[in-house]
């Protein structure tokens, strides 16, 4: 299976690479997702946006307003989860085809997962709580920017446009307390017969979460791939009612 092919608008490239440049050192790279070539701007050293997070804190404690919101910066990292996510999404696309799909990447952190299942055929949400992930969640999916879009979200609380067919999530079950709220979204903006799929790599704090969403009345499919060295838990679940 072939993927479909796109066009990148330059200019609007142009112009938001050297928006993000006036703030953050990035690498380019062309990633292999199961076979299928995936371009990819991240973050050059997550370790600098930390610094740079905390020293703006510190600045916010003495009264020096930041310019966006602060949040721990996690969607820095390319984290194993997205690559699994996204060989895994690419891999389910052979039996069950992605094109015209209603997909969401939720806590999408610079994209991966979302410009995954757009090189794909879906439409895609890329949904994050921290601006700044956002830019990059959108420089990464230019080349199907007709059929992809970026909102900031907090799924404690707020709600994207929807329904969708297939909500992912890369590493996002890091905290217990995150999991209601995520399990709470994921039913309110799933379609009748979507699938929630979620990446998770082993974390001792995520050891009960598949029996504890199927005691919420989700069926729950697991599923292992490699990213590179490690395992990463696939979770595909459904609620049955």
């Amino acid at each position: 299976m072939a993927a479909p092919t796109s066009t990148m608008p330059d200019d609007a490239r142009t112009r938001l690479l050297a928006r993000i440049r006036r703030e953050f050192d990035i690498a380019e790279e062309t990633l292999d997702i199961a076979g299928f070539p995936l371009s990819f701007t991240r973050i050059a050293d997550p370790n600098a946006v930390l610094d740079e997070v905390c020293r703006l804190e510190t600045l916010r404690e003495q009264g020096v307003a930041p310019r966006r919101e602060l949040h721990v910066p996690y969607w820095a990292a390319v984290w194993e989860s997205g690559i699994a996510v996204s060989e895994h999404l690419a891999r389910r696309a052979a039996d069950r085809p992605l094109a015209g799909v209603r997909a969401l990447d939720l806590g999408c952190g610079m994209g991966m997962a979302g410009a995954a299942m757009a090189m794909l055929g879906a439409r895609v949400t890329l949904g994050d709580i921290d601006t700044a992930a956002l830019l990059f969640a959108r420089l990464n999916t230019l080349p199907w920017a007709d059929r992809c879009h970026v909102a900031r979200c907090d799924w404690r609380g707020e709600d994207l446009p929807g329904p969708f067919d297939l909500i992912v999530g890369a590493d996002v079950l890091y905290e217990v307390s995150q999991w209601p709220h995520i399990e709470a979204f994921a039913r309110r903006r799933l379609a009748p017969g979507g699938a929630l799929v979620l990446g998770e790599p082993g974390r001792p704090t995520a050891k009960g979460f598949r029996a504890w969403l199927q005691d919420r009345g989700w069926t729950v499919a697991a599923d292992r791939a490699k990213a590179g060295e490690m395992d990463v838990h696939i979770y595909e679940a459904r609620p049955l009612a």
